[in-house]
């Protein structure tokens, strides 16, 4: 595995535009330079991998714009979400000390999953530290700064900031600094339970195999949906040729009604078709009520009322509303 690959998929659930003009609680002014401009908003929603659905908002300056959004990320389609660029001299969410040593903090830590991860994934060792890609990547006047912000935990944050802005979000290796970075900088023990997890689960490709799991089984259904209804359709046929010959050796039979023409139907297509038959004999009536009302096709339907004549509705007695 390639650990700066991606490991999931993002899928389009749902997208939607509105328009928005200038004075509207939702309008953006903050978008556009001019704040007297129009604005197009795509509401976008969702789903990557078996992680729990999304939203995202794009917004566009013209209609032909937003709509060509639309065209270009139908529903079922993959999509790249918005990147957003982090800089690590934003954060104000840091709280506990964040000059401790690199280190597992009092039991717990990452077992060495985070930095075997990140160590295949040529960002950062163990032993070495951090890379000659990430330090080339982040600069050093930018690692000064970070040694200032974070003392010796600055390692943590210049291979989250390289992830952060070189990496697909769902990539093991973007996911185990993720991880670090709230265990070791922001004692957030929550979100770095959450972010060890997700590593486990997609390191050990567990994701992958339930999702490959899902579409067999997915395209199992519909081409077993397929196969079925091909075989409904072959009986169909196979009962109406037999009742036709039914009906041709006695021709008063009909008189009895579609259901008494059946019941001999069947037994000369269990004898000539029995592979045929092995199933769908129970569903005899069904299949006639079908050929009836039309669903099993216009040429079966003519053929019915061929045999059996078209009885018009029985009008019932019109009350005197009069009275």
């Amino acid at each position: 595995m390639n650990y700066t690959d991606a490991v999931r998929k993002t899928v389009v659930i749902s997208a939607s535009i509105a328009h928005t003009q200038p004075g509207d609680p939702m309008h953006p002014l903050a978008a556009f330079e001019d704040p007297s401009k129009e604005a197009w908003r795509v509401f976008v929603r969702t789903r990557t991998g078996l992680l729990p659905e999304t939203s995202s908002l794009y917004l566009f300056e013209t209609e032909a714009d937003a709509k060509a959004f639309l065209e270009k990320h139908p529903v079922g389609s993959e999509i790249d979400l918005i990147r957003h660029e982090v800089d690590l001299r934003q954060i104000s969410f840091v709280r506990g000390s964040i000059d401790g040593r690199f280190a597992p903090r009092g039991g717990g830590g990452d077992g060495g999953l985070a930095f075997d991860v990140l160590d295949q994934a040529g960002l950062s060792s163990y032993r070495s530290g951090v890379s000659k890609l990430v330090l080339d990547a982040v600069g050093s006047k930018r690692i000064e700064k970070l040694k200032s912000q974070f003392g010796e935990n600055w390692t943590v944050a210049a291979v989250y900031e390289y992830c952060c802005l070189n990496l697909p979000s769902s990539s093991p290796a973007y996911v185990a600094a993720l991880y670090q970075f709230h265990y070791y900088i922001t004692l957030d023990d929550f979100a770095a339970g959450y972010f060890w997890r997700d590593l486990e689960t997609l390191v050990h490709g567990v994701e992958s195999a339930a999702l490959h799991s899902l579409e067999m089984r997915k395209k199992a259904g519909i081409a077993g949906s397929e196969k079925s209804a091909q075989a409904r359709h072959t009986r169909r046929l196979d009962l109406m040729r037999a009742m036709e010959k039914v009906a041709k050796n006695n021709p008063d039979i009909c008189e009895l009604g579609p259901e008494a023409v059946a019941k001999l139907a069947i037994k000369i297509c269990a004898d000539e078709s029995p592979a045929l038959w092995k199933q769908g004999r129970g569903q005899v009536s069904e299949y006639i009520g079908e050929i009836r009302r039309g669903e099993a096709g216009g040429e079966l339907k003519a053929r019915f009322e061929a045999m059996f004549g078209i009885k018009p509705l029985r009008r019932l007695p019109v009350k005197d509303r009069s009275a």
